[in-house]
């Protein structure tokens, strides 16, 4: 039972662990996926009632989900005066401090999903990188993934979000480049996450997000190469 509490991942744990390269990096795409993780702490907030979404955000009463990383986003779009967009309000949550991504590393950490290692360059300044230290979780992550996008188990509203974070973030290749189906898993996500319609309303709003991630991250100015 402690192991299996141990490998149970949050959504936006997921979304960590996949953005983590072999050696415990996130690569030149790291702002990028400070972005998809903003998409998705939104997408949180949504399935929370926190917030409603549409062509605006707007905070709901609940102030609280006991949650410290969506907790602060929440505080962050509270402060606004004004109606925000959803392309505003993930860039507010990035560069307004809501993006609190170093508590998921730290609880990532401290249940030995990750480890927390320094690197130094040119013998003055170190940073820190996280390799997985449990690659039996992250395995598994991505076993009942592509069962689900080879049909043998249906994918959820948090599978569409995650899949779109993915996409929309680089992280694709990261995961699946050495896999003998990489081409198929690659061209399947792709379709999936072209959001055709007809569209669920819950697959509507996932696509909303998706196209404001995107306009953020160009708005960004940051380099889009991995």
């Amino acid at each position: 039972m402690e192991k299996e509490e141990k490998n149970s991942l949050s959504f936006l744990e997921t979304i960590i662990v996949l953005a983590l390269n072999d050696k415990g990096w996130f690569g030149n795409a790291e702002q990028r996926i400070k972005f998809g993780l903003a998409g998705a702490v939104l997408f949180e907030l949504e399935q929370a009632k926190a917030i409603e979404l549409g062509d605006k955000v707007k905070v709901t009463g609940i102030t609280t989900t006991g949650d410290k990383v969506l907790d602060a986003a929440i505080e962050v779009l509270k402060k606004s005066k004004k109606d925000l967009t959803v392309k505003n309000s993930i860039q507010k949550i990035v560069y307004k401090s809501g993006l609190k991504w170093k508590v998921l590393l730290k609880n990532l950490v401290k249940r030995n999903i990750l480890k927390k290692e320094e690197e130094s360059f040119l013998w003055i300044i170190t940073q820190n990188k996280y390799p997985i230290a449990d690659k039996e979780t992250k395995k598994q992550i991505l076993a009942d993934l592509y069962a689900k996008l080879i049909g043998e188990k249906e994918l959820s509203s948090s599978d569409l979000m995650l899949l779109s974070v993915m996409r929309t973030c680089r992280m694709i290749d990261k995961n699946f480049l050495l896999q003998e189906y990489f081409l198929k898993v690659r061209l399947k996500i792709r379709e999936i996450t072209e959001f055709k319609e007809p569209l669920t309303e819950q697959t509507r709003k996932i696509k909303i997000i998706q196209e404001a991630t995107i306009k953020a991250i160009r708005a960004s100015n940051v380099n889009l190469h991995i």
